[in-house]
């Protein structure tokens, strides 16, 4: 069954308008000094690992040696058909002859009428994939793909390397040209088969290097110090860092596990909520609405543990500022030191809200802590209320937060700290 070619213009067409006879010049092949070489996109391939900026000129000399008008890297998500198109510090997503308005009405739209994507499993890792296989050409005119998104730009023909794949996403390099430059030969698929390794190389690269600086960019030496656990979660909920107190309570208490790039409970249905949670959060991180995060209680084999899940949007930052998200591990039934009076000193907080403050950073409920005291829970409300306003929040679940990321605990921790780490 052919497609049905339902146009959209009026919806999601930018308002930019291609010059397509002049792009389709200005990219017939070239020779000789103009042509970088493969010797010199190897080079350029590993300046921009060093350098993230610099992927925009790889992409740029990418494209003139395989006399394309456009170069992408992007990451694609076969899950819902899905594209990452620009991101955080992190991302490697960047392109090149593309305008801008098309980007975003190909992520916001087009990505999923993309029928070179149908297929998942046409889409293997370090493979170079050839547009003319993907899908028959005689048919792609009829397309709303074609007719509404690539037509407008004068491009027809594509060629990706797979670069990296990962249960069901894949980074991709894609360049693309017009109908009249022709298809990509086996002699340029060889070619760009050529780079795959460089590239996957120059990518974990740059995220190794995205991560040294996130972490220079946190206060480790404070956070080693902290009287419970802190982990710290990228845009996508991944594994930042977790101090030593994070690593000892989950191995302590057999509730949580650590792998190389995540956090996660040994329980399934535990992990079901805290996977949730750590997204919601980190959302934040990626520009999206605040999430005021929550609290989780895990129990068994005797032991308990208390996980406060916060956002970490940017404009705070901490922690650093990479860090989107954040999970303070506490055990219930150990008590945190010396944290009241420097509630007290930072927030002008009584005695008395202090140590509540203190409790619910803790881990303890309003009603396990009035029980442990001896308070009623109405007089334990009404602290909580008082507490609240001189904080700011309004909401128990925020005054955590503010607590957990405040220069209160941050000043608190590096208190602590030997006096070399200070410095």
């Amino acid at each position: 069954m052919n497609p049905v070619h339902i146009p959209l213009r009026n919806l999601y067409r930018p308002t930019i308008k291609a010059t397509r006879t002049n792009r389709e010049d200005n990219m017939a092949p070239h020779h000789g000094n103009e042509s970088l070489g493969m010797s010199g996109l190897i080079c350029s391939i590993y300046d921009a690992a060093l350098d993230a900026p610099r992927w925009q000129e790889f992409l740029a000399r990418f494209a003139v040696e395989f006399s394309s008008q456009a170069a992408v890297i992007f990451g694609q998500d076969f899950s819902d058909r899905s594209v990452e198109v620009t991101g955080a510090p992190a991302s490697l997503a960047a392109h090149h002859g593309v305008e801008a308005g098309y980007m975003q009405s190909f992520a916001d739209h087009y990505c999923r009428t993309n029928v070179w994507t149908e297929n998942e499993h046409l889409h293997h890792e370090g493979q170079v994939v050839n547009a003319s296989r993907l899908y028959p050409e005689a048919r792609l005119p009829r397309t709303e793909w074609h007719g509404d998104w690539l037509r407008p730009q004068g491009l027809f023909h594509s060629m990706a390397a797979v670069v990296e794949k990962r249960e069901q996403r894949s980074l991709n390099l894609t360049v693309l040209r017009s109908k009249r430059q022709g298809p990509y030969t086996e002699a340029e698929e060889a070619r760009l088969h050529a780079l795959a390794p460089h590239l996957r190389t120059a990518f974990a690269l740059h995220r190794r290097l995205h991560h040294a600086q996130a972490l220079a960019h946190a206060s480790l030496a404070v956070l080693e110090n902290l009287p419970m656990g802190v982990v710290l979660l990228d845009e996508r909920a991944a594994l930042l860092h977790a101090n030593q107190r994070a690593h000892s309570l989950a191995h302590s208490s057999g509730l949580l596990r650590f792998t190389a790039h995540a956090l996660a409970a040994i329980n399934h249905n535990d992990d079901l909520q805290l996977q949730a949670a750590m997204h919601r959060a980190a959302t934040t991180g990626r520009g999206l609405p605040l999430h005021a995060g929550c609290a989780l209680r895990f129990s068994g084999g005797g032991g308990s543990l208390h996980l406060t899940i916060a956002p970490l949007p940017r404009w705070s930052s901490p922690f650093g500022e990479h860090a989107a998200g954040a999970v303070f591990i506490s055990d219930p039934a150990a008590n945190i030191p010396a944290v009241a009076d420097a509630l007290r000193a930072f927030y002008c907080l009584t005695p008395a809200e202090a140590l509540l403050a203190q409790a619910l950073v803790n881990g303890l409920s309003p009603q396990e802590y009035a029980q442990q005291r001896g308070l009623s829970i109405h007089t334990v409300r009404a602290q909580l209320k008082a507490a609240t306003a001189k904080v700011g929040t309004s909401r128990q679940a925020d005054f955590v937060r503010a607590i957990l990321t405040s220069p209160a605990l941050l000043w608190q921790g590096a208190a602590h700290a030997p006096a070399a780490e200070r410095r």
